[in-house]
């Protein structure tokens, strides 16, 4: 591995995020927060961030026009680790949350989306306790993660140095990568600039609502990145307002599409995108899965209809986009029937090219289709069968990709459970949070009054290292975590 063009780029990234400290900034001035918090919690990690970001790169500055496409896995793998880590200072310096493990917690769950919190939401409205400005950082580090502090940087890098090609192909690196433009960095720019378009809509579509600006700024940003943190307690459900749940079903689904298929949408190419085999498929199966929450809810005669309708349509398109918003405090008392179809959708995920989680519509159709081929082989061994995507044949080593990746996540699944149940937390509980982490969803279906603020240390750990896996999709974390790739 080339140490000096891993670290240059690595500095080169904490040079970039160190901007992002500036806003919350401005935020706890406009709230009048005094200038002595603002220090401690912002200006004091801008000054590391930028700092350590200019050493590394400072010292190897010529050396990233060298990096390489293995590299870039190490940097992408490492650059969630030290970014988290830079994230979780306004936290601990500004007094929210003093215990480092909770504070790297919460802010490995901003930056990969995941929404979990180590926050009681039985204080209710987080404003009576908390500053303005740290649950806007909460909220800002969300939509940083959504697609990808470091596709970011890879825009700028990728500029003038050919090593931000490899970084954008390696935290895209569960799908091909379409080129919207001939050059990697035009298309990531170009995603970049769809998703504050669809930022932007969301917040006027909230504020029309009857949110304010603050609210609207700071539920939109986790919308749009299938995040999960709010203001409250009772996440969406604060606001009792059927016109904001309409709005968050909306945009929720909307992020959990592919965004190419939103540029070739707003660029009037309608019909190339309403006629994506992934769309469908996910449309359908939002759909389908949608149906099976509200007769299960409908079967437990515990609700009445609207509440049927409107907490069961919500919770299944937040589960199955991995936003993690609730309307709904008590999911635990809800049948068993609807927490395993919500947890199933956690692990489905949405669509490649998001901001979600879990497995991704377009490998679920995929090892489908091919689990039907192998039915109909054990019928007819002498078929001849192939994968097809949208008409186009899969190549095998994709699909034995995809089964390889199956297999690790459950592997990787079953280990997490079994440390949480050592650490002394219950079956249900265990498998509840692991699915939420390691898919990037953040909602849990804890016992009454659980959740993760009450895990122990070693809990949140382990679930700290599932949210990073999951973010990574589980393949490029793995080569970070393999000593030969430091032997190169």
């Amino acid at each position: 591995m080339r140490y000096r063009e891993v670290g240059a780029t690595l500095g080169y990234l904490l040079m970039i995020f160190s901007a992002s400290f500036i806003l919350p900034m401005i935020v706890g001035a406009y709230y009048n927060e005094g200038a002595l918090y603002i220090y401690k919690a912002y200006v004091i990690p801008f000054l590391i961030c930028a700092s350590t970001g200019c050493i590394m790169w400072y010292h190897s500055r010529n050396r990233v026009r060298n990096l390489k496409e293995g590299d870039a896995y190490v940097v992408v793998g490492l650059g969630w680790l030290i970014i988290a880590f830079f994230g979780a200072l306004p936290y601990i310096t500004g007094g929210t949350i003093t215990n480092p493990i909770d504070a790297y917690f919460e802010s490995m769950s901003g930056f990969t989306t995941t929404g979990a919190s180590v926050i009681d939401p039985a204080i209710g409205n987080y404003l009576d306790v908390y500053p303005h400005s740290i649950l806007f950082w909460r909220a800002l580090t969300n939509w940083l993660g959504g697609l990808g502090i470091i596709v970011l940087g890879a825009v700028i890098l990728a500029r003038f140095m050919h090593g931000g090609v490899y970084l954008f192909k390696a935290e895209m690196a569960s799908t091909s990568v379409t080129r919207l433009r001939p050059k990697l960095y035009q298309t990531a720019r170009i995603l970049w600039g769809v998703y504050g378009l669809l930022t932007a809509l969301c917040i006027i579509f909230y504020m029309g609502a009857g949110m304010s600006l603050y609210h609207a700024v700071c539920i939109a940003m986790p919308t749009l990145a299938s995040g999960g943190f709010s203001l409250h307690g009772d996440s969406i459900g604060f606001y009792a307002s059927p016109a904001v749940e309409i709005v968050a079903i909306v945009f929720m689904f909307l992020s959990g599409v592919n965004f190419v298929l939103h540029y070739r949408f707003i660029t009037g190419r309608f019909k190339d995108a309403l006629n994506d085999p992934e769309l469908k498929f996910f449309f359908v199966w939002v759909i389908f899965m949608t149906s099976l929450v509200i007769l299960g809810l409908a079967l437990s005669g515990t609700m009445g209809v609207s509440g049927i309708l409107r907490d069961g349509a919500f919770q299944a398109v937040s589960c199955a986009t991995n936003t993690g918003f609730t309307t709904q405090n008590g999911l635990a008392l809800w049948p068993p029937f609807v927490h395993l179809i919500l947890i199933f959708l956690m692990l489905t995920g949405g669509m490649v090219g998001s901001t979600c989680g879990g497995l991704k519509m377009s490998r679920v159709m995929i090892l489908l289709k091919n689990l039907r081929n192998g039915m109909i082989k054990a019928i007819h061994p002498r078929a001849v069968l192939s994968v097809k995507i949208g008409g186009k044949a899969v190549p095998e080593t994709v699909v034995a990709r995809i089964q390889i990746l199956l297999l690790i996540f459950i592997m990787l699944f079953g280990i997490s459970v079994l440390l949480l149940c050592a650490s002394g937390i219950g079956i249900v509980d265990s498998i509840s949070a692991v699915a939420s982490c390691m898919t990037n969803t953040g909602v849990g279906i804890f016992n009454p009054e659980y959740g993760f603020h009450l895990m122990n240390p070693f809990a949140r750990i382990v679930l700290t290292v599932c949210m990073w896996m999951g973010r990574l999709e589980i393949f490029t974390a793995l080569i970070v975590l393999a000593p030969s790739t430091y032997k190169r």
